[in-house]
């Protein structure tokens, strides 16, 4: 059923826009559902919401061109369909900030959910500390390297205002324990969204 219904709604957008992207998008989600589909909560998918939500999804995709948005509104509807009570109200919220967000969110928003991760995967430039002072700015810059000073304290406070964190300003100098300063520091809403966007096939 979900194969069906997922093929109907992708067709339309797809012969509509003739779009290469959103066919690679749902054969990436399909497969994402395929490895998952155990898991999967059957009572949803019987619902008119399930519908509502592909239709959305699709919308959304069909309007993203970064890799990251993408990526984020694949995970947002697998985590959908293996909640146990998905919420769909709160699911579309997640889905219209995502849409409006940039890369650079979804990225940093990434690397406040899992830190030492984050770190690991940028080689342990931020480590455990060990000088007498640091900021979350100069931590940033670190994990960071191609950003610029305007971009790192944009995004920041664009996260903060939408309520992902809690630390307003990113400059303030703080004991060095390294990256275990951006610990957390994510809003219990900043939580919510970091698991719709967590990859269940890693």
């Amino acid at each position: 059923m979900v194969g069906g219904i997922l093929s109907d709604v992708a067709n339309s957008y797809i012969t509509e826009r003739q779009n290469n992207r959103l066919n690679d998008f749902l054969i990436d989600l399909g497969e994402g559902l395929q490895a998952l589909k155990d898991r999967i909560n059957r009572d949803f998918v019987t619902t008119e919401e399930f519908k509502d939500l592909t239709e959305d999804i699709f919308s959304k995709a069909s309007e993203a061109r970064q890799k990251e948005k993408l990526e984020a509104l694949r995970n947002i509807f697998i985590n959908t369909l293996l909640s146990n009570k998905p919420d769909y109200n709160e699911v579309l919220e997640i889905i219209e900030l995502i849409s409006q967000w940039q890369p650079r969110h979804i990225i940093l928003l990434k690397i406040l959910s899992n830190p030492m991760l984050a770190d690991e995967q940028a080689g342990s430039v931020v480590g455990e500390g060990g000088g007498l002072f640091t900021s979350i700015n100069k931590i940033l810059r670190s994990l960071l390297p191609e950003w610029n000073e305007e971009q790192i304290e944009r995004t920041w406070q664009d996260l903060y205002d939408a309520k992902i964190h809690r630390t307003q300003g990113n400059k303030a100098m703080m004991t060095d324990s390294g990256i275990h300063q951006l610990e957390n520091r994510l809003t219990n809403f900043g939580i919510k969204v970091a698991n719709y966007l967590a990859d269940q096939i890693v």
